[in-house]
């Protein structure tokens, strides 16, 4: 059975989004985005270093992120026969095979994505002759050759490549950039004086014309080496895993991270939870009054009825079976879940509680992680439930009170209170030091202050003490998060 794509599952609005999000494979069903923006959707400095952290994180990762401005559409002499040959066989509706693509999930994808590539042709240029189509056929044939190996390095599913095309594409160019998201490619078109969208399917955002923009300016700086590597604020999650790395924290009361001996398989189908999801959308209980804007204290009863935003994951194993469990929050609409990277780093899916509910719920997408952070965003197709708010003010002080909600061992969605007692910073990462009440398994809940904003992510206890508590403090989120989060 051929891979089936999935375009656009998320509405991503912000590059750096498009950079770090990396498109799940779920059975024989891959996530792909098509992204164009009229105008540049950043600063060209910004722009720049974008792309060059997004390239360093993606080779780190074993992934490819290439940056065109230009195809190369014509075939040397060697090539001049196979092109003709597959061309033939593809005007004639016969099917064919790229070598460059040899899983048998992506066999069929090019015949079929370039068969539509020419069908738009056609439509476009209503008069053209057949050997305008058969030029057409040619040209695309040959910038796949020329770009495929690079982009599927090993010609399987599990490669992720995104593509980011800068600057005015001519016609072959736009069918070409088409064509790549039904093989499983990510594409961004950028276009720093587009006035009208040209990609089809895609989705149109809008940034900040640019008429002085050269790309060949940013491409030389690019391939230019980097003198020390550049740490990315926030590291994504391809369809395979990398081994976690040894808890370097001082003293948890979590255990240390699992060591995994081999990477997450890109097409490992997913476990069948002992209730399966429901395939209509997923009606998450809503909290209380949920604001950003809140002028006064909540009262503690009114701080509970959050509790419905935070949820009790479970980390299946291999054979679908339980085999350890934490805590998350719903931050963004679309049911965007944020929980500790700790907790899901060694799962091939997650059964996720919701409060109310006796159902249990399945994803296996994991959007994004960092181990230095020990973040990681999961995602429940379908979840309506309201998002608690991200804090956005003043520092905070110690003394100030706080309200954890997690479900520690296993009591779902338990609440206490305390009051912040300090702020660390341990290796990398901000911590808020608290004294409310947890254990294992609260681990990716909520920190609230008391006017219901999320100022961290419980992540750890120090063992030797009582009520010594850490959260990944707000501000690391807001990195984590950036694109994520609703404006």
């Amino acid at each position: 059975m051929p891979l089936s794509i999935r375009q656009n599952p998320m509405q991503l609005s912000q590059f750096q989004a498009f950079c770090s999000i990396r498109g799940r494979i779920h059975g024989t069903c891959k996530d792909v985005y098509a992204l164009e923006w009229l105008g540049l959707p950043e600063p060209r400095d910004v722009l720049t270093q974008t792309l060059r952290h997004a390239q360093a994180r993606a080779q780190a990762d074993g992934h490819v992120f290439l940056c065109l401005s230009s195809l190369n559409t014509r075939p040397s002499p060697q090539q001049s026969a196979q092109l003709a040959a597959q061309t033939e066989l593809l005007l004639s509706g016969q099917p064919f095979t790229l070598p460059e693509l040899s899983d048998p999930l992506l066999s069929a994808l090019p015949c079929t994505a370039l068969t539509a590539a020419l069908d738009t042709y056609r439509a476009q240029h209503p008069q053209a002759s057949a050997s305008m189509v058969r030029n057409c056929a040619v040209k695309l044939l040959c910038a796949l050759t020329h770009c495929l190996p690079t982009l599927f390095p090993t010609g399987s599913a599990s490669d992720s490549p995104k593509c980011v095309w800068l600057g005015e594409p001519d016609p072959t160019a736009v069918l070409f950039l088409s064509l790549l998201p039904k093989l499983g490619c990510d594409v961004a078109l950028l276009r720093p004086t587009g006035t009208q969208p040209l990609l089809p399917g895609a989705n149109v955002l809008t940034g900040t014309p640019d008429p002085t923009f050269e790309p060949d300016t940013i491409l030389r700086t690019l391939s230019e080496p980097v003198q020390q590597p550049v740490k990315q604020p926030a590291s994504t999650a391809g369809a395979a895993c990398a081994a976690p790395q040894p808890d370097k924290k001082p003293v948890l009361s979590i255990p240390p991270h699992p060591k995994r001996t081999a990477p997450r398989p890109a097409s490992t189908p997913a476990p069948v939870p002992a209730q399966p999801a429901p395939a209509t959308a997923v009606s998450c209980p809503q909290p209380a009054s949920v604001s950003n804007r809140n002028t006064v204290p909540l009262d503690y009863e009114t701080l509970a009825g959050f509790a419905p935003s935070v949820v009790m994951i479970e980390v299946l194993g291999p054979n679908g079976q339980p085999c350890s469990s934490g805590s998350g929050v719903i931050i963004a609409p679309g049911g965007i879940i944020l929980t500790n990277f700790h907790v899901v780093s060694n799962g091939m899916a997650y059964a996720v509680h919701l409060e109310n509910r006796e159902a249990v719920y399945q994803t296996d997408e994991l959007l994004k992680y960092h181990r230095d952070y020990d973040l990681a965003l999961l995602r429940l197709p379908g979840c309506q439930g309201t998002p608690i708010p991200l804090y956005d003010g003043p520092p905070l002080a110690r003394g100030q009170q706080v309200f954890a909600i997690g479900s520690p061992l296993g009591l779902f969605n338990s609440v206490s209170d305390g009051i912040i007692a300090g702020f660390r910073t341990l290796g990398q990462t901000d911590m808020i030091q608290f004294t409310a009440p947890t254990s294992p398994g609260s681990s990716g809940g909520a920190l609230l202050d008391r006017y219901g904003n999320l100022i961290g992510i419980v992540t750890a206890g120090f063992t030797d003490g009582q009520n010594l508590n850490l959260a990944v403090s707000y501000g690391v989120i807001r990195q984590f998060t950036h694109g994520f989060l609703p404006s």
